[in-house]
């Protein structure tokens, strides 16, 4: 799922629908939302939308089934055939490049109406979608000796498929020894040498989690005064063949959301960042617990009265990645 352009979700909620599960298209042009029902497309280079009533959208595609090429919009539609039988879906394709002059509405002007609020990303539990380091497994002193006791249960049914064998050569009905020296020696020797190769080289994913993770705001937020920032989170447990560990450092940035009038007369909202700062991992809270700290200030601008603020945390290796926090800021008087 794509993650919403600003000018989206406030299109939705003037129109009095929250969004929902959205998507957008390779070139990032189009974007199309589900809104109560309906799905809602909107064209962010010439800001237009398009409302399609009754169906979701599923994603996009380059080109129709019947041949037709062009960003197209695969949406669902739910219908029930009868009152005895269940639902049934119907897929439908929506070209959106050369459509009629009546297709595309212009967007609703937020200036009258007022920004949307902020879509909050609370979760409580993190994983880093980064690509996961792996390291070799310690053992302890019991591993060990299982381990060698394992190895040496294998190597004795292998030296007991040559000794075996040896007793075949010497002729008469001993041949029948090889019947079961050689196949035991044959799989004994390969299982002894794959289970040495495995464990040897045996390692785990180390996991970059998070867990019970909460965001102490303050009570609000002014312009141009210090904000502390606090998140305390635990260590999850780990699974089988892996270790978790907290993040060493956490991105944080002050966000503002506000509506750029353009040359033209036309309108934009933009999120802006007006400050960032990384947060290091502090181990000595509770038993089980870590905390990351870090102050942001913003300094004072034009239009910081109808501007919505939130804050953001990202992974620090991947700034550009999407951020797992989102949380909304209640702007205070100014002193």
């Amino acid at each position: 799922m794509a993650r919403l352009h600003p000018s989206v979700a406030l299109i939705a909620h003037l129109s009095g629908r929250a969004p929902g599960d959205g998507y957008a298209s390779p070139d990032g042009r189009y974007q199309a939302v589900e809104a109560g029902g309906d799905t809602l497309i909107v064209d962010l280079h010439e800001r237009r939308m398009h409302r399609a009533p009754g169906v979701y959208p599923r994603g996009f595609e380059e080109a129709t089934p019947d041949g037709a090429t062009g960003t197209t919009l695969r949406v669902e539609g739910e219908e029930t055939a009868t009152a005895y039988l269940p639902a049934w879906t119907d897929l439908q394709w929506i070209a959106l490049e050369n459509t009629a002059d009546d297709f595309w509405a212009p967007w609703p002007d937020p200036r009258s109406a007022g920004l949307s609020p902020v879509d909050e990303t609370l979760a409580t539990e993190w994983t880093s979608d980064a690509p996961q380091a792996t390291e070799r497994v310690r053992r302890s002193i019991g591993d060990w000796v299982s381990w060698f006791v394992a190895l040496a249960v294998l190597a004795f049914f292998a030296v007991f498929g040559v000794r075996a064998m040896t007793w075949a050569l010497a002729g008469g009905w001993k041949w029948l020894w090889m019947v079961v020296g050689l196949p035991v020696f044959a799989m004994f020797s390969v299982l002894t040498v794959v289970f040495v190769a495995t464990t040897l080289r045996q390692r785990r994913r180390v996991r970059v989690a998070l867990s019970g993770m909460s965001l102490e705001r303050g009570e609000g937020f002014r312009v141009g005064e210090p904000l502390d920032m606090r998140l305390l989170a635990t260590v999850p447990e780990a699974h089988d063949g892996e270790r978790t560990v907290a993040p060493e450092r956490i991105a944080v940035r002050l966000m503002r959301r506000s509506v750029r009038n353009e040359a033209d007369g036309r309108w934009t909202v933009v999120d802006e960042c007006c400050d960032e700062a990384v947060a290091v991992r502090d181990e000595t809270t509770r038993v089980g617990r870590v905390l990351y700290a870090c102050e942001l200030c913003a300094r004072p601008a034009s239009g910081d009265a109808s501007a919505q603020w939130f804050v953001t945390l990202h992974e620090a290796v991947a700034p550009d990645s999407a951020p797992f926090v989102v949380a909304g800021l209640r702007p205070l008087a100014a002193r």
